[in-house]
């Protein structure tokens, strides 16, 4: 198997280990003669995130896609994966390549190839650039690369925050006055996060909008643990919600009261608006590991789930094949909301938080409240992820299939879901899912109880099963 393997979300690897000038110019390469493959006449759009020598990197793919007799636009200057989306779409080009790795830790980088549609190309699509690469890797020399050339620049932004607040009631936000914490966590999400949000009329108190490749030492990954300042500033009383994005802004996390709000509370808050107050039908879609909250919330309002593996390609490919979606979601803080694009937008999903906000006009937690009342009493997440070696993975690889208890935490398992990994549901229907990081040496156990403690239960439970699938 050669270097280049491509995960749920692209192609990742450590700066300067495998993600390297060469490697980087084998996928670009592949990427081209992807778009060629396709009959591809259109430019071809290349972004970076704010990772690491990112503009370099951004060089050699824009001039390894224009060697394969393509036009290229690159960036005038980091971005949002979501904003070069929205750049393809509007100016109608043959696709585009990302590079970030998303929420990952510092020494990552990654590649994203879109589509036309503005979405991640699709399993079968990634798999044919991921050998074509490996091929070229292998046979390539060197001095074979692209020369250095210069190429079309464009600058988004404008265009990108006014689409936005189109798609927002901005009149409701402005009318409410809303002060809110917004944590960009040293991303792309800086000078668009931010100013979206300004625009719409929030009050902003801004944190960690100025790029750092570091990150501080943290995941930019807007989960509890990485957000410990922004939280605490939501504390005060004059902070009516706490919004944050991850690396390449594609992410949303959500704060209030002086406490994360975890994403699945995220989630039903924003759909709960959604079809309430914008009174939205249709479908909803969400990836195997989504709250039960969602089914239940949906199933009051008559609207229709439709569940899909984890990765928002797949997501993706259902809000393409559907003309009615109303929200589309992933675990990981993916919100691709109707009359947008067929990807997730952290930016998005921030305004229309800010928007509940104001049409609920009452704090995040009585909203929740009300919430928790249709859905049959609130239910409590939580996601352990744990490192593996290679021969630990190919362990729980092998027989994670197999496993398959009667019980767990004094509670009979009623249903085992193997759409992607294994989802054990209980009879009280709290549910513990692991499976296998697609973008990391990894395994996540995902689970759902009835508060705290019984999530801690059941994530130690799941710990126990890896362990008995070989992951120790």
């Amino acid at each position: 198997m050669g270097p280049i393997r491509f995960g749920t979300e692209g192609w990742r690897a450590v700066i300067a280990d495998e993600y390297t000038f060469h490697n980087v110019r084998g996928v670009a390469r592949a990427t081209g003669r992807w778009f060629q493959r396709a009959g591809a006449k259109a430019p071809v759009a290349v972004g970076h995130d704010t990772r690491f020598m990112g503009s370099w990197f951004a060089q050699v793919t824009a001039d390894e896609i224009a060697a394969c007799d393509l036009p290229v636009h690159l960036c005038a200057g980091p971005l949002p994966t979501p904003a070069l989306d929205y750049y393809i779409v509007k100016h109608r080009l043959a696709g585009g390549a990302m590079l970030t790795a998303s929420h990952n830790s510092a020494e990552y980088n990654g590649f994203k190839v879109k589509r036309a549609e503005g979405c991640s190309v699709f399993t079968d699509e990634a798999k044919w650039i991921e050998e074509k690469a490996n091929d070229l890797l292998e046979a390539e020399a060197p001095h074979a690369w692209a020369p250095r050339k210069e190429h079309t620049r464009f600058d988004v932004r404008e265009d990108y925050v006014a689409a936005l607040l189109s798609l927002t009631d901005v009149e409701a936000i402005r009318k409410a006055n809303l002060t809110v914490v917004a944590d960009m966590m040293h991303g792309a999400g800086g000078g668009f996060f931010d100013v979206a949000l300004e625009r719409a009329g929030c009050n902003v108190r801004a944190v960690r909008g100025a790029p750092d490749p570091t990150f501080e030492g943290r995941h930019p990954e807007p989960l509890g643990p990485n957000l410990v300042k922004s939280v605490e500033m939501t504390a005060d009383p004059a902070v009516d919600l706490g919004l944050a994005t991850d690396g390449d802004a594609d992410r949303f996390g959500m704060m209030a009261h002086g406490e994360y709000v975890d994403v699945m509370r995220a989630i039903v808050y924003v759909l709960y608006h959604l079809l309430k107050n914008r009174g939205w039908k249709g479908t909803v879609v969400r990836s195997v590991n989504v709250t039960s909250m969602l089914d239940r919330l949906c199933d009051h309002y008559g609207v229709k789930v439709v569940e899909t593996s984890v990765g928002f390609k797949n997501i993706a490919q259902e809000m393409m094949e559907s003309k009615d979606i109303v929200l589309a979601v992933e675990e990981s803080g993916g919100f691709g909301i109707r009359g947008h694009l067929p990807d997730r937008d952290g930016t998005f999903a921030a305004l229309i938080a800010c928007e509940a906000r104001a049409v609920e006009g009452k704090p995040v937690r009585d909203t929740l409240d009300d919430i928790f009342k249709i859905v049959g009493g609130a239910r409590s997440f939580d996601r352990l992820d744990i490192k593996l070696t290679a021969k630990q993975q190919a362990n729980v690889a092998a027989k994670l299939g197999a496993v398959a208890p009667d019980a767990l935490g004094g509670r009979a398992v009623v249903e085992v879901n193997r759409l992607d990994g294994a989802k054990y549901l209980r009879d009280d229907g709290t549910w513990v899912m692991l499976r296998l990081s697609g973008t990391e040496p990894l395994i996540r156990v995902y689970a759902e109880g009835r508060n705290p403690e019984d999530v801690a239960g059941l994530l130690e439970a799941g710990d126990a099963l890896i362990k008995q699938a070989g992951g120790a």
